[in-house]
């Protein structure tokens, strides 16, 4: 069962790694730097035009992506903490991986609240979706027995 706990928190690791990785050529795209065509990026062209209806400053929507961005990556390094630390002993992995989880949750939360606001109800429940499934995945970490 410890494997199959590790194996989540790898694919975590993972996937928080890709979800960095596809904004940040997306926003390198966005800005000229490079050309990906094969990247079909949406994510700053929608925070873009959820912001449109309350006229925000021009650095406002970059910096907010960059943000975004940021989190992504302190989430991809703290998932790939714990996944790299050794099970044993257990409070260490386990307090990384709390750490861990409780970083990239809270982005989930964030877009909650960001959804909300821009009333943005279909990227809501994507966001909740997938920040669910992270916390079920965080709860079977801790219920699971470790034999």
């Amino acid at each position: 069962m410890v494997t199959f706990k590790r194996g989540i928190v790898v694919f975590w690791a993972l996937w928080w790694l890709l979800a960095f990785l596809t904004d940040l050529i997306g926003g390198l795209k966005e800005v000229g730097v490079i050309a990906a065509p094969w990247l079909p990026h949406t994510n700053y062209p929608g925070l873009v035009e959820a912001l449109a209806p309350y006229d925000p400053p021009g650095w406002l929507p970059p910096a907010l992506f960059v943000g975004i961005i940021a989190w992504s990556l302190l989430s991809t390094l703290l998932l790939g903490l714990a996944a790299s630390t050794p099970a044993q002993p257990s409070t260490r992995w386990l307090r990384r991986v709390n750490t861990a989880f409780i970083a990239s949750l809270g982005l989930w939360l964030a877009f909650l609240l960001a959804d909300q606001v821009a009333m943005k109800f279909e990227l809501e429940g994507n966001h909740m979706v997938q920040g669910g499934f992270q916390l079920l995945c965080l709860m079977a970490i801790h219920l699971l027995p470790n034999d």
